[in-house]
C-alpha cells in the first residue's frame, strides 16, 4: 500500500511540476503535452496509475474490513477522535471520485491540440471551481495523513517532521491552485 501511495506522489509531483508549466504560455505547455503524450512512457505511466490505484484502494478497505472484523478491541486499532471515521471513508471516497472524473476528463473530455485553452475554459467555469477545490481538500487531507504514516513508519513522528508533512501538502497545494488562480486573474 505504501509504494503504491509512493508512486502515485511521485506522479503527483510529476504532475504538478508540469502543469506548473502553464505559466509558460501557451505554445510551451501544449509542446510539453504534445510530446509527453507521444513518449512510451505516457502509456507505461497510465497503466501503472490505474493498477496501483486499484491496488492501493483495496489494500485500505480490506485492511479496515479485517481491522473491524478482527476478534476483541485490543486488537482493533482505535480510529482518532478528531476525525471521524465516516469523515475519513467520505473524504477517501470523494479523493477516489475526483481522481477517477478528473481522469476521463483530462483523457476523453478536453481538445487535446489546444490543452492550454482547454484548462482555459475548464477554470472559467464556477462549478469547475467548486470540484476542484473539494478534489484539492480532499488530495491535502489525504496527502497528509500519507505523509505522516509514512514518517511515522521510518520512526519520524516529531513535531519538526509532522511540521515538514503540512509545508510538503501546503507547497502541493498552492502549486495546484496557481492553475485557476491564472486564469481568472
Amino acid at each position: 500500500m505504501a509504494i503504491a501511495g509512493l508512486i502515485w506522489l511521485l506522479y503527483l509531483v510529476f504532475h504538478l511540476l508540469s502543469l506548473l508549466n502553464f505559466h509558460s504560455g501557451k505554445d510551451a505547455f501544449n509542446g510539453f503535452y504534445h510530446w509527453f503524450s507521444q513518449t512510451p512512457f505516457y502509456g507505461f505511466m497510465l497503466v501503472l496509475l490505474i493498477a496501483t490505484l486499484i491496488f492501493h484502494v483495496i489494500t485500505a478497505v480490506s485492511r479496515q474490513l479485517d481491522n473491524n472484523a478482527k476478534a476483541g478491541t485490543r486488537y482493533q486499532k482505535k480510529y482518532p477522535e478528531a476525525i471521524p471515521r465516516v469523515l475519513a471513508w467520505g473524504g477517501a471516497a470523494a479523493l477516489f471520485a475526483f481522481i477517477v472524473f478528473h481522469f476521463i476528463q483530462m483523457t476523453l473530455l478536453i481538445d487535446k491540440v489546444d490543452l492550454y485553452q482547454s484548462i482555459v475554459s475548464m477554470f472559467s467555469n464556477p462549478i469547475m471551481w467548486l470540484i476542484y477545490g473539494l478534489g484539492l481538500t480532499t488530495l491535502a487531507a489525504h496527502l497528509h495523513h500519507g505523509l505522516t504514516n509514512v514518517l511515522q513508519t521510518f520512526g519520524l513522528s516529531s513535531k519538526h517532521h509532522h511540521a515538514a508533512a503540512i509545508g510538503i501538502v501546503l507547497v502541493v497545494i498552492v502549486s495546484f491552485i496557481s492553475i485557476p488562480m491564472s486564469v481568472i486573474l
